[in-house]
């Protein structure tokens, strides 16, 4: 069984055998390094309401947006699960 992984800035999904809440790679599809997210963490994202996100939300890479939230008190990483 393998854990998917998204890349902050493309989206591009990479499989781990392992379960953790993010992984640091440089994404072979755009060039970049990042904070690759469990996919739980960015479907969560989606639970930010629209008036509780900056303006710029959209051009935000996804572990942006997951600082942005933890930060804000919007999302609690803690209530994901057991990763």
């Amino acid at each position: 069984m393998t854990e998917s992984y998204v890349c902050p800035h493309c989206q591009r999904v990479e499989e781990r055998p392992y379960r953790v809440r993010l992984i640091i790679l440089t994404c072979p599809d755009c060039g970049k390094n990042g904070r690759f997210l469990h996919r739980s963490l960015v479907d969560r994202l989606d639970d930010v309401p629209e008036p509780r996100r900056p303006q710029d939300w959209t051009e935000m890479p996804l572990d942006e947006r997951l600082r942005y939230a933890v930060t804000e008190g919007i999302l609690d990483v803690d209530s994901t699960g057991p990763i």
